[in-house]
């Protein structure tokens, strides 16, 4: 039985293999490739976005990589790249709005209500870490995205944000410590 780093080595390999088939032209290999990643990185326009946007955003990014896959280094993830396009096409949509400082982010979908008064409470903290989460800076915000809730590695979220794994680190440690501070402060009576 396989285990998870195996596993792991074999998606790997197996997505490698899509991304040249695909950069060959075969488009067989490259819908595969949107039908992996297509969740991912329409969660995180979404998440960018907060609005109906967000699915065209994703298609948009999937339509530009296609056009733009030799580009694409086949040796490196697909995810990261296609992150960084919709990246860029969010941030795009966001100063023709705008509204780059006032983002809305969903963190986490709500859990089952565990009654009125925990019901609310949830709801209040998930209030409160929407509003830290849209006080942070651009990059920060953008680095605990993808850490915490795509759960990307350090290097993969580099190459999203194009920029170097040290200011990943450092946006992220900036990033937590600016979270917690805002959700240790008791909330205003």
């Amino acid at each position: 039985m396989p285990t998870a780093p195996d596993r792991d080595a074999d998606e790997r390999r197996a997505e490698l293999d899509l991304a040249r088939r695909a950069r060959r032209g075969d488009a067989a290999a490259f819908d595969e490739l949107v039908q992996r990643f297509h969740r991912p990185v329409l969660r995180f326009c979404w998440r960018l976005l907060r609005s109906a946007d967000a699915e065209d955003l994703a298609q948009d990014a999937f339509v530009r990589a296609f056009v733009h896959f030799e580009r694409f280094d086949p040796e490196r993830p697909v995810l990261p790249w296609l992150i960084a396009i919709a990246r860029r096409l969010c941030l795009d949509v966001l100063r023709r709005r705008k509204v780059a400082s006032r983002l809305e982010i969903l963190a986490v979908s709500d859990p089952p209500p565990p009654g009125p008064e925990g019901e609310a409470s949830v709801r209040e903290q998930l209030t409160r870490l929407d509003r830290a989460l849209a006080d942070l800076g651009e990059g920060p915000r953008e680095a605990v995205i993808l850490f915490h809730i795509e759960e990307m590695s350090y290097r993969d979220i580099a190459a999203a944000l194009e920029v170097p794994m040290g200011t990943v680190m450092t946006w992220l440690h900036r990033g937590r410590a600016q979270l917690k501070k805002a959700l240790d402060v008791e909330p205003h009576a």
